[in-house]
Order: C-alpha cells, then structure tokens, then sequence
C-alpha cells in the first residue's frame, strides 16, 4: 500500500525526515515543470524550489488536509506559487521585470497555445477581457492541469467558486469568438 502526499506531509509535521524525503520525490518534479513554464530562469525556479520545501518542512504542521477539502499537492503549490511571485517581486525592485516564461521543448499543447495567445489575436484579446479571477482559474486548470480541489486550494476559494468561474471563463470565451 502506498502513502498518499498527504500523509507524507503529517509524517513530515512529526519531523519524519524520510517521508519528508519521499515528498520531495514524489513531487519535486512536477513542481519544478509548472515553475519552468512560468519563469525561464533557473535560478529563480531553483531558489523558489528550495524555499517551497523548507516553507513546507516547517509548516507542515499547518497543512489541514481533508479538513477543508485540500490536497497536499494543492498545498505544495500554493506555497510554491507564492514563493514564486515573492521572487519576482524582488528581481522587479533590483533588476527590473521577470523573465519570460520558457519556451516549450516540443509541440505545445493546444491548450498552452490558447491560453498563451498564440492562436489568434482575437482569442488573446478574449482571454485579456475576462477577470483576473476568471483567467486564474482557467490557467490553474487548464495549463497547470489542476483538479477542481487543487484548483480551489491553490486560489483560496471554494470548489463551487472554481467550478462556477470555470464555466462562466468559457460562457464568455465563447461569446466572445462567436
């Protein structure tokens, strides 16, 4: 039977460094693959890596888990995610804007197009016009690949909230290609 992210992490709270360890394994290169496509600079994804871990080893304790219908991984990325605007915040104040996401190595997805506005002018002009929350939604679950409860986690707001901006982000795609 294998241990599931989540008890890792309650393992990790008690200060169990080898379910710290198969956490780190299990999902470091995920995380690393998200961070990469949005920031091309290795040294940023490198540093936001290893704060992501040491935040997680030290907060471990906080992680509520199915309490409030979150997923470790969800977790992880949230701090992850924040870590990585912190980081660009501090490259902005000393050296100006953040790199661009990189380039991806083969074909991208169809998905990553749309929503990288590589298709047509007119749908990036659609996806500017929908709310920051709308388009946070849909990059978390579309491009990230997140699940709802990821989704909501990562976010901060309810799986309803996610599910009802999921559907009105594409309601309004649509009207607006129409």
């Amino acid at each position: 039977m294998t241990t599931d992210e989540a008890e890792l992490v309650r393992r990790s709270a008690r200060g169990d460094r080898a379910a710290f360890e198969e956490l780190y394994r299990r999902t470091a290169p995920w995380l690393a693959l998200r961070l990469r496509r949005r920031c091309a600079d290795e040294e940023i994804v490198a540093e936001v890596m290893q704060e992501t871990y040491l935040a997680v080893w030290r907060a471990a304790g906080s992680f509520a888990g199915a309490a409030v219908d979150g997923s470790a991984v969800g977790w992880l990325w949230t701090i992850a995610a924040r870590r990585l605007v912190d980081a660009f915040r501090r490259r902005a104040r000393l050296a100006g804007p953040p790199p661009a996401a990189a380039p991806p190595a083969a074909a991208p997805a169809a998905e990553d197009e749309v929503l990288a506005g590589r298709v047509s002018a007119e749908l990036g002009v659609a996806l500017q016009a929908l709310a920051p929350e709308l388009r946070q939604v849909l990059q978390a679950m579309v491009l990230d690949g997140l699940s709802v409860r990821d989704t909501s986690a990562l976010l901060g707001v309810p799986e309803s909230t996610v599910k009802t901006r999921a559907r009105r982000a594409r309601i309004l795609l649509r009207e607006a290609l129409s």
